[in-house]
């Protein structure tokens, strides 16, 4: 009778215990039965894309486990710990798991479940969808439909560059990508407990971030994607460097983040074999290394194709041990040659160019205080003051609530609804794109070989750019160019 007591106290405690005090019971145990304390659409929506990682039973606990050493010194009686509960708006509830002990403290999210942060904070956000990507929008004003179109964009072409099957595109725009949109860096810190501008979630396949076109974050999804079984961990020489090759780095285009690296390489201050390691590619800037590394992937990417770019990828992928542990002497990389011919043809194809030694009549005559441009071809020749705004007359209408944070950043003033703003000095040129707050194309004297300053005639800055950086033609579509000149 008394163990027939003792059973009977023991199943009702077990039975009054809230899903939280369950879940983390069955964490702390590694106990097979977790699943039940996950919200189901959290579970399914971590299973989604059929990305999995070796040795990692429960993907939606990446980044949201309890270190070993804790576990094990509160199976040992080593430590206690307690949770606290505290109920929000819409059935969520915030828990935190207290192990005062080990000085040890985390956030969770409850609903029906364990849930990630994201769904809590963004609730009430703005929800769009698109081929590829469901949207939750914390700010509207900031976003727009091109900075959707551009997403789906960078997913098409990336999927092209990685050589994904028709199956594998089809599963993409039915299962779609996370992009969580955070107004700034501390709604993103509130979502992914980072300081950070932006971040992509392995849990849940999702991008978290405040910049409008995070290619970067998206990047590092669609390669894992393609993999489809992998280890958590790649060295950082190839996984940022994919990203910045492909998606730049947050809010700058591919090849604003190479040309540092290419200036880096080429005057022997920082070269790609000096960064392969884990430890050498932290050890160093990161500003340096990624962009170093994201112009050799460019290269091998090149060099490579697909199917032999993606084999080396998976050669430098697995564990943490190994990352860390990783040595270059194995990865067979092509000779140095490859990569100096790859080198001029970079040189010889920068989008932006000084022509020195022009009539200056033929371009100055006449010309307005606004500045001008001038169809050269395959390339627009630019005169302006300190800043310049390009209007396409068709895109007036653009999302006229729409602002541009670059725009109030370097104007201060009512947004213009210019698609377009270039800014100049004798030492650099810059040119954004304010439709998702993007620079396009830089130059900076101090980071190029020959140091030259940006010419001038009769008070006028002028450089030629590539037309492909653009969304219009002087031919097909009319402009406004408006003085911003101080």
């Amino acid at each position: 009778m008394k163990y027939l007591v003792l059973l009977i106290l023991a199943s009702s405690v077990l039975y009054s215990q809230s899903t939280a005090q369950k879940f983390f019971d069955a964490l702390i145990w590694d106990k097979e039965n977790i699943t039940d304390y996950v919200n189901k659409d959290e579970f399914k929506a971590s299973e989604r894309l059929g990305i999995k990682y070796t040795g990692v039973k429960y993907k939606f606990l990446i980044t949201y486990e309890i270190p070993d050493e804790i576990k094990e010194g509160i199976k040992t009686g080593k430590y206690d710990y307690d949770i606290k509960e505290q109920p929000l708006a819409d059935n969520y509830t915030q828990v935190t798991f207290n192990v005062p002990g080990a000085n040890y403290s985390r956030v969770y999210y409850f609903d029906n479940g364990f849930v990630s942060p994201a769904p809590y904070y963004s609730w009430l956000w703005i929800k769009k969808e698109s081929k590829y990507f469901k949207f939750s929008i914390s700010e509207p004003k900031y976003f727009n439909d091109y900075c959707i179109k551009r997403l789906d964009d960078f997913v098409n072409n990336v999927a092209g560059i990685l050589g994904y099957t028709e199956e594998e595109k089809q599963i993409l725009q039915k299962e779609k990508i996370y992009y969580t949109f955070c107004k700034d860096e501390n709604e993103v810190e509130l979502i992914t407990g980072f300081k950070a501008r932006g971040l992509s979630l392995l849990a849940s396949d999702e991008v978290v971030t405040s910049y409008q076109t995070h290619f970067h974050e998206v990047a590092h999804i669609l390669i894992n994607y393609k993999l489809k079984n992998l280890g958590l961990y790649t060295l950082p020489f190839f996984m940022e460097g994919f990203a910045v090759a492909v998606g730049g780095r947050g809010g700058m285009a591919p090849r604003v983040v190479a040309d540092i690296g290419y200036y880096l390489q080429k005057t022997q201050f920082l070269t790609f074999d000096s960064i392969l390691t884990n430890q050498q590619f932290y050890n160093n800037d990161v500003n340096m290394t990624y962009s170093v590394s994201g112009l050799y992937n460019m290269f091998l990417i090149h060099e490579f194709g697909a199917q032999k770019y993606l084999e080396l990828y998976r050669k430098v992928n697995g564990d943490l041990e190994f990352v860390q542990n990783f040595k270059s002497d194995g990865l067979n990389l092509p000779p140095d040659e490859k990569f100096e011919v790859f080198l001029k043809e970079y040189q010889i194809e920068n989008p932006m160019e000084f022509i020195l030694g022009i009539n200056p009549e033929k371009y100055t005559k006449g010309i307005s205080l606004k500045g001008n441009i001038f169809d050269e071809g395959l390339s627009f020749r630019v005169f302006m003051k300190k800043e310049l705004v390009i209007k396409n007359i068709k895109q007036q209408g653009f999302k006229e609530e729409y602002i541009s944070r670059i725009w109030r950043e370097n104007i201060n003033d009512e947004y213009a609804y210019a698609q377009y703003l270039l800014t100049a000095d004798e030492n650099s040129i810059r040119v954004y794109n304010l439709f998702n707050d993007e620079t396009i194309i830089s130059y900076n004297k101090s980071f190029t070989m020959e140091a030259l300053p940006v010419p001038q005639i009769k008070s006028y800055y002028y450089f030629d750019v590539t037309k492909s950086l653009f969304d219009f033609n002087l031919n097909e579509d009319g402009m406004i160019i408006i003085d911003y000149a101080r």
